[in-house]
């Protein structure tokens, strides 16, 4: 029998959080011989492993442990997509969790669209779903039109993805990025997609961990990764002369990206680099985007008091 769905958990020093996903596996309600999960230790020195294995005895899922050293989570993903033998593939992070009818209806939903691609919102309870039933992403049902609506308004997300959808582009995690892996990934992901469901019925639970990179990373590293990616996907969005509507929204989401850089740079009072980066061509465009009208009043007045900024303390 084919199984439906692989569930991916990469997993790094993961030990006090792991049973929180785990368990949540065991208490789904889609058929147990429809699922497998591939556990990816990223070079672990805790006992993640150990622990992995203690949660999984008994389990009436198929599962597997895979091994490599420390390389990241993009490197463990996939990993993980190679070993997987699933028709769909489901990311999910080792201190997170699924409500239990979770994997059967967005594996219902992908199947009842014919998508190649289910979204679904991180959320940290399951009420904050109807707050994001309004986001303009969930009218939309191409690639192209969730894709506009996202570099509008990124939230946070997760996907179900087809296998065969993911080898047919070639499409894989993006290799050392420290930050902001997934917007990378959903860009090339929904640029390519026909068909996506939106799932607005359920959603995926995140949990707050003192160790985890989006809480330990230094924050002006962190929106220097954050960026560098927008303007990366900005260019090969322009490389693969996506539509105008698309590659104006990445412009704008890319001047965002900028103009919260130097805030951050001037936040940490990291004056010299704050600087160095508002002389920049990319500062330049940033501001310009914002100047002209094309972000909202907010963006306007953060790109005008960066400039006055730079000018009084100099």
């Amino acid at each position: 029998m084919t199984l439906k769905v692989s569930v991916i958990i990469p997993m790094y020093n993961a030990g006090k959080t792991l049973a929180l996903p785990l368990e949540s596996l065991s208490r789904q309600d889609f058929q147990a011989d429809y699922f497998e999960a591939v556990i990816v230790d990223d070079g672990s020195s805790d006992d993640s492993i150990k622990v992995a294995r203690k949660y999984l005895e008994g389990a009436p899922f198929e599962w597997r442990i895979l091994e490599q050293l420390h390389g990241g989570v993009s490197a463990a993903r996939n990993l993980g997509i190679e070993a997987s033998r699933g028709e769909c593939l489901f990311f999910l992070d080792a201190d997170d969790e699924l409500p239990p009818k979770f994997l059967s209806t967005l594996h219902g939903g992908i199947e009842k669209k014919g998508a190649v691609l289910g979204w679904v919102w991180k959320v940290p309870d399951l009420d904050k779903i109807r707050k994001l039933k309004k986001h303009p992403l969930c009218s939309r049902e191409t690639g192209i039109a969730c894709l506009e609506a996202y570099l509008k308004a990124p939230r946070n997300a997760q996907v179900m993805v087809k296998k065969d959808f993911l080898d047919a582009f070639g499409i894989r995690f993006t290799g050392g990025l420290a930050y902001a892996e997934d917007v990378d990934f959903f860009v090339r992901l929904l640029f390519y997609a026909e068909r996506v469901h939106v799932e607005t019925e359920t959603g995926y639970i995140y949990r707050k961990n003192p160790d985890q990179v989006t809480r330990t990373i230094d924050r002006i590293a962190a929106r220097k990764a954050v960026d560098s990616t927008f303007r990366r996907l900005a260019r090969w969005l322009m490389e693969r002369k996506a539509p105008f509507p698309i590659i104006l929204e990445s412009k704008k989401a890319e001047a965002r990206a900028r103009i919260n850089l130097l805030r951050e740079t001037w936040k940490k009072k990291e004056r010299p680099l704050f600087h160095q980066l508002m002389e920049t061509p990319e500062t330049n465009e940033a501001l310009l985007i914002a100047n002209e009208g094309l972000l909202s009043e907010k963006w306007v007045l953060r790109g005008l008091l960066l400039r006055l900024a730079d000018r009084f303390s100099r």
